[in-house]
């Protein structure tokens, strides 16, 4: 692993390989890593802990299942915030339930959230919630039909 002048990292072969394997399963042992890659374990350690210092790891989750706990419903909603409020309002959004992710973005909207819902009526309250408050100008939601590909924890740069 290199820093370059730009800030952007690096990454050699056995830093790849290694978040390869751990993408894949992150409870995957040290020595396990090890023995896959033919290096030793405080390599692997070492490794590791530098990609974590760096960035390049944020942190180690699981990736959930939302329709196995009830959460069959997939929406995109673009949201238009009043200028100058986008940041505060993207924190108090931040900490709701079925948020699993805010976009900043380019274009007629100011932020994408996708959320997820256990139901119609769920959304419903949801959006109606978005409308109340004074910082929201514009709101344009679309449910997701299919999901062909959602891979959040990997990388095909990898």
């Amino acid at each position: 692993m290199v820093k370059t002048k730009d800030d952007v990292i690096k990454l050699d072969d056995t830093d790849i390989n290694i978040l390869k394997i751990i993408n894949e399963d992150v409870r995957t042992s040290y020595r396990q890593i090890s023995r896959s890659l033919d290096v030793s374990v405080g390599t692997i350690h070492n490794r590791i802990d530098k990609m974590v210092k760096s960035g390049v790891i944020k942190k180690f989750s699981p990736v959930i299942d939302h329709e196995k706990l009830g959460f069959v419903l997939t929406t995109i909603i673009g949201v238009r915030v009043k200028g100058g409020k986008l940041k505060n309002w993207e924190e108090k959004t931040f900490f709701n339930k079925n948020v699993v992710g805010i976009y900043d973005v380019t274009g007629e909207y100011d932020a994408f959230l996708i959320a997820k819902f256990r139901n119609t009526t769920e959304l419903n309250v949801f959006i109606k919630e978005l409308l109340k408050d004074p910082m929201i100008e514009r709101t344009y939601t679309q449910t997701v039909l299919d999901v062909i590909k959602e891979d959040m924890g990997s990388s095909n740069i990898l």
